[in-house]
């Protein structure tokens, strides 16, 4: 299972490793670059409210076959696209891309989460891990296709054929069960959003859920924008952009590695406010950085910040069990948003700004979990800080004693009376 979040990282990274090509070959403003990408966002979308019922009915292994396999016509068709300047047909092929992707996505999860209740512990985040690690590795083979001068076409035809191959033989030997669950067999479409109907009345998961849609517009910023900022503001080659997201990925998949460990000793408000203050630090050190040599210090600041912060959203959107799964599609829908939003906001700014400046849209986000980071504690002390929280404690049991102290002052005269 874990080999198939890595296979999923790589082919994404090898999408994203080819951007500055793909918007020279197709002849765009960042803009317009941000208008063809919103058909992705359309994909997942349209994916999202399909893939409840898909799992249900037809099972995650039939899932992870069908999207493998569209997956590969997807981003073959990109390429193509690229290759012949066709607009249209990019906006076809990337919705495919992210259609895929979310299919992948879902059946991948699921069966992770079944994986996590046999051993026993909490081993999600490796699983996760594992993705970032395959985007790491997408992204070096990106860095030789592209210093090598191989055109987007070849390349994602070359990796997406191999990738291919290999998940087909591991999907039958990765997956627990993946038959239909009878269940869920009366699954209706909708996804997230039908099922977290009721959820988006209650105000704290309205603030975790823009927890999550923060978290997710930091790393979607990086990922869409970063390589082509390196190649338009510093004036480096694509080779060189992709190494710079390349210790962006780095940054953020060891970070996560360790992170249980990091919220367990910080907490889940101390970690978020961190992570807040190390994305601000990394992108606004990114905007003004003086040369390329600063960059990939941002890149881990901005990485290492982006780490933990959808992870903390969903991980305290799980805290109630009997109302987890429909606060996780309830806060996963937000991340769906996101991804319909982002990308035209920071290309249309591009217009006005130099994209570096651009990318400081994400103070936004970091300021969103740093203002609203007691949202990931127990509603109770949503808006109290630990400190107040401990002088009430204090105060009840201080009023508490001179009750007693009271009762048995009270009680002493009367013994005496007797």
């Amino acid at each position: 299972m874990l080999s198939l979040f890595a296979f999923l990282g790589l082919l994404t990274a090898t999408f994203l490793s080819r951007v500055p090509s793909m918007r020279d070959l197709l002849d765009v403003s960042p803009s317009g670059l941000a208008m063809l990408l919103i058909s992705g966002a359309v994909g997942a979308l349209v994916a999202l409210l399909l893939t409840g019922w898909a799992a249900a009915r037809f099972g995650t292994r039939a899932l992870l076959w069908w999207s493998n396999l569209s997956y590969l016509v997807a981003i073959s068709v990109v390429g193509l696209a690229t290759e012949l300047g066709a607009r249209p047909l990019f906006a076809l092929g990337y919705f495919l891309v992210s259609f895929s992707f979310a299919f992948t996505n879902v059946a991948m999860n699921t069966e992770a989460a079944t994986v996590e209740r046999l051993v026993g512990r909490a081993i999600m985040p490796q699983f996760h891990a594992g993705f970032s690690v395959g985007m790491a590795v997408g992204l070096g083979i990106g860095v030789l296709f592209s210093h090598a001068g191989v055109a987007p076409l070849w390349h994602f035809v070359a990796v997406g054929s191999l990738i291919t191959v290999v998940k087909m033989w591991a999907i039958p030997r990765s997956t627990v069960d993946g038959r239909p669950d009878p269940r869920a067999a009366g699954a209706s479409l909708g996804g997230p959003f039908a099922t977290a109907k009721a959820e988006y009345r209650d105000p704290h998961v309205v603030l975790i859920g823009l927890i999550v849609f923060a978290g997710s517009m930091t790393e979607m910023i990086a990922a869409q924008w970063l390589p082509l900022s390196v190649v338009d503001d510093f004036g480096q080659t694509e080779a060189i952009a992709d190494l710079m997201y390349w210790v962006f990925v780095i940054s953020m998949v060891t970070v996560r590695w360790f992170g249980s460990h990091v919220i367990d000793r910080l907490g889940r408000v101390v970690s978020l406010r961190v992570s807040a203050s190390l994305v601000a630090s990394g992108v606004v050190l990114y905007a003004l950085a003086p040369s390329i040599y600063v960059v990939p210090i941002a890149a881990v600041l901005w990485g290492m910040g982006a780490a933990l912060g959808a992870p903390i959203g969903f991980s305290a959107a799980a805290d109630d069990p009997k109302r987890a799964a429909a606060r996780m599609a309830a806060v996963a829908s937000f991340s769906t948003v996101a991804g319909l939003l982002v990308p035209q906001l920071v290309g249309h700014v591009a217009e006005l700004v130099d994209l570096r400046y651009a990318l400081l849209l994400v103070l936004v986000a970091a300021t969103i979990n740093f203002t609203l980071a007691r949202a990931v504690r127990a509603p109770r002390g949503l808006f109290r800080s630990r400190r107040a929280e401990e002088r009430m404690v204090g105060s009840a049991v201080l009023a508490a004693d001179e009750l007693s102290s009271s009762s048995g002052a009270g009680a002493a005269p009367a013994q005496r009376r007797r």
